[in-house]
């Protein structure tokens, strides 16, 4: 089924709508303000070219930015650097067209204020207005859920949370009865978690779905086979605009993972047909040598501070720890780091999974791995090519071993390059265990089936907000 949000493509134009609208009043506040309301007409039309230039700059780096698109939840963070990135590459846009023909195609002081204006109220109807409209009853996405089990209340949750927008409401549950049922039977109605219980056979769900206008059908049965017989009117209704989901999509769309226990050879193989990364490697290979090369002589300074400080919490110890991982299809590599646990700490245990309040970790070690400063030594990783910036965490040979075999598909991390940091430890908690580490591959997955440069520079984002500020993941 659908792995898409054509439901919401309606909602979409609406975020395009309000843009341009920012836009057009932004030109104008600063075209006013720069030359008074006598001479702004006058200019508009000599710089006809340089306006369209710009507009055209703006729309376009907020399509590449993803600001024209609904995120799989509402979040300030991603709002504020796809306002950046738009803004910066805007201005790139037009710097370089103003080259090429040789002249400003826009005075500095009148594009200046118009950016100013622009970006900020942009920046405020992002920010303020978004959420509050599109969580209003005009803009709900009416849903019927197929099913009546434990994922269909899974799937509830999931499309109901605060911040899923456009907000999405529940409106019924459609409870599957096969061929041959008796017509009071098809009638029954009762009620779960506060919403109705409509049981339907074939005949009977599209006049339902029409009659309650239903923006999105996700059909969450626990027994996978009573959705088959309602394909072809799923089809139907497919083609007559209404959205129509699995649970496994919705859990991936909406949780930006790809549930294990839904996953077989022929998905894997199909999310494997979609990934980007044949596509994006070289790119991706690129971009990690010159930002590792940027980013080691900035924090060269800090580097320094670092080892200074560990020398003297412990003489007796090396600054570096180094361990053996597994990375790019299945290549042992040397992984570098500034040492957090006292000198060794894994004699007695083993090679085990660090825990969050572990005691082998020095008081120092705690701020490091806090602040993410412990990893700075793995920059070394990326330019000599054993690591990207970006990808999933390797894990050391031992313990790699034991998941394999007790995790589904643990081993098909190790077909893209690990990384410094992911979409697994962005968005979930530190993890000690082996379900810890089967819901972190279920993130991994949806990295790898989706893996964009846009994607890996929202990453690299959310890690620095966590070096710089420390916060935490959230599940």
């Amino acid at each position: 089924m659908a792995a898409g949000r054509t439901h919401i493509r309606s909602q979409n134009a609406w975020l395009i709508l309000m843009d341009v609208v920012c836009l057009v009043l932004g030109s104008i506040a600063g075209a006013v303000l720069r030359l008074g309301p006598e001479d702004m007409g006058p200019y508009v039309y000599d710089h006809l070219d340089g306006w369209l230039i710009f507009a055209g700059g703006i729309i376009l780096a907020n399509y590449l930015a993803g600001a024209y698109r609904f995120q799989h939840v509402f979040s300030r963070f991603d709002i504020l650097v796809a306002w950046l990135f738009s803004l910066s590459l805007a201005m790139l846009v037009l710097s370089i067209t103003s080259y090429a023909w040789f002249r400003l195609l826009l005075g500095r002081g009148v594009l200046l204020l118009a950016v100013a204006f622009y970006g900020a109220l942009s920046l405020l109807v992002r920010m303020a207005v978004v959420k509050t409209v599109f969580r209003s009853e005009l803009f709900q996405c009416r849903t019927a859920i197929m099913g009546m089990g434990e994922r269909a209340r899974h799937a509830k949750r999931i499309v109901e949370s605060s911040l899923v927008l456009p907000a999405h409401k529940v409106v019924v549950y459609l409870g599957l009865i096969r061929g041959g049922k008796r017509d009071e039977d098809i009638a029954a109605f009762n009620v779960i978690d506060g919403v109705g219980v409509l049981k339907t056979d074939q005949t009977a769900i599209v006049d339902i779905v029409r009659s309650l206008n239903v923006d999105l059908i996700i059909a969450a049965p626990d027994d996978l086979s009573e959705t088959a017989q309602f394909y072809p009117q799923l089809r139907r209704l497919r083609f007559d605009g209404v959205e129509v989901l699995s649970y496994a999509s919705v859990v991936e769309i909406y949780n930006g993972r790809i549930p294990l226990d839904m996953l077989t050879e022929e998905s894997l193989m199909q999310m494997t047909w979609e990934s980007n990364m044949p596509l994006v490697s070289e790119f991706k290979r690129m971009l990690d040598i010159v930002i590792s090369l940027l980013v080691g002589i900035v924090l060269l300074p800090v580097g320094l501070i670092v080892a200074l400080l560990i020398k003297i919490s412990a003489p007796q110890s090396s600054v570096l720890y180094s361990q053996l991982r597994v990375g790019h299809f299945g290549k042992v590599f040397r992984i570098y780091k500034f040492r957090t646990m006292r000198e060794n700490a894994e004699d007695e245990t083993g090679p085990v999974w660090a825990s969050v309040n572990d005691p082998r970790i020095t008081r120092l070690g705690k701020v490091l791995r806090r602040f993410r400063l412990d990893e700075i030594p793995q920059l070394v990783n990326v330019i000599a090519g054993d690591m990207s910036l970006v990808g999933p965490r390797p894990e050391r040979p031992e313990i790699c071993e034991g998941l394999s075999r007790k995790i589904p598909y643990f081993s098909e991390r190790q077909n893209v390059m690990p990384g410094i940091s992911g979409w697994a430890q962005i968005k979930y908690p530190y993890g000690d265990s082996i379900e810890d580490a089967r819901r972190k591959l279920e993130y991994d997955l949806y990295y790898i089936k989706h893996l964009t440069l846009r994607m890996d520079l929202e990453i690299i984002l959310r890690t620095l907000r966590i070096v710089l500020f420390g916060k935490e993941r959230n599940v």
